[in-house]
């Protein structure tokens, strides 16, 4: 569903599903996390599904997919987050990492793999879009922790890190879950 929505509309789709994705995460997982969790820093999630539409956007689209994300953040960001107080300099940080991420991630991959006769960047490969959303993960936890976090301390430093980096690949491995059974579900229809 996902990347079929993708591959027939071009990257302008991805700007509406990551839209819906972070409605989704603001309305349902936001206040649920804070009702169990509320000591959990406001920078981080533990399930942050987004990160799933910008890794999977950016495999399937490439590096350009960073001209459909920034924008898209910065317009999500204005709408649904009362905290940046309109258009702000923390929102814009934060679009540019948001949008970075994935796509660097995805380059730094592809440059390492770039020896390999038979490497693809797909879908298919499972294991390099995790890889890819490990790196991106790792990206985003360090520059929006040391950029927006507010932490001077080492240890808070670590801790937000270590806690952005388990929301972006939760997120992922249910962006991937679900991006398989939508693969099974189409490959029944076709039969």
């Amino acid at each position: 569903l996902i990347s079929q929505s993708i591959l027939t509309t071009g990257p302008k789709s991805c700007d509406h599903l990551y839209f819906v994705v972070l409605l989704f995460e603001i309305q349902v997982v936001f206040p649920i996390e804070r009702a169990l969790l509320s000591d959990y820093p406001g920078i981080a999630s533990i399930v942050f599904l987004p990160h799933a539409v910008r890794v999977l956007g950016t495999v399937i689209v490439g590096p350009k997919i960073f001209f459909v994300l920034f924008p898209t953040i910065i317009v999500s960001g204005y709408f649904l987050f009362g905290s940046y107080g309109g258009l702000s300099w923390p929102l814009v940080v934060d679009a540019a990492i948001g949008a970075s991420c994935a796509p660097l991630a995805y380059l730094t991959v592809k440059w390492v793999e770039r020896k390999r006769p038979n490497f693809k960047l797909t879908l298919r490969n499972w294991r390099m879009v995790f890889l890819i959303g490990a790196v991106a993960s790792v990206l985003n936890s360090v520059m929006r922790v040391t950029l927006l976090g507010g932490e001077r301390t080492a240890p808070k430093i670590v801790d937000g890190i270590t806690k952005v980096i388990i929301g972006d690949m939760i997120g992922l491995m249910l962006g991937l879950v679900v991006l398989v059974f939508a693969f099974r579900i189409i490959r029944r229809r076709r039969i």
